[in-house]
């Protein structure tokens, strides 16, 4: 937001010089001088637009309860959204793109988005023969556990 001010700021600046510079111009420098400062205008404007643009996506999102918000950037340039930063699942990634496609004034939303995979993997390291493990299947007697330890039955 700091940037959006600074650039209507510097908009204001220039149009007000414009205008105490236009008594002493001919009339080709003022309608130039009148160029510049529309474009300037129009410029300090469609920053201001995108910025509240930004504001309005990243309230939505903070509104919803699935998606976490504080994770996701949020960029507009013209109507279009980039949405980047890491979310829990991939739901959550569709979600956070479906908030922001409903928002007015958003033309398009380009999802840069991570999840993580749902791939599953055992914390349980691959068994391997030990010390403790025996070669051969024990007695009657004695039990072995998960971990391969052997145990004497009484």
């Amino acid at each position: 937001m700091q940037k959006a001010a600074r650039h209507t700021l510097r908009a204001v600046v220039a149009a007000s010089a414009a205008i105490l510079v236009l008594g002493a111009c001919t009339r080709d420098e003022t309608k130039e001088v009148r160029t510049e400062v529309k474009q300037a205008t129009n410029a300090a404007a469609n920053v201001v637009d995108n910025a509240a643009l930004t504001t309005k996506v990243k309230t939505a999102l903070l509104a919803d309860e699935l998606v976490k918000g504080t994770q996701i950037n949020v960029d507009s340039n013209n109507g279009v959204v980039t949405l980047s930063g890491a979310v829990d699942s991939p739901a959550h990634m569709q979600k956070a793109e479906q908030i922001a496609k409903g928002v007015s004034g958003v033309t398009r939303v380009q999802n840069n988005l991570n999840a993580p995979t749902t791939t599953t993997t055992s914390s349980t390291p691959p068994s391997s023969t030990t010390a403790t493990s025996p070669a051969t299947t024990p007695p009657s007697s004695m039990a072995t556990d998960k971990k391969g330890t052997v145990t004497t039955k009484p």
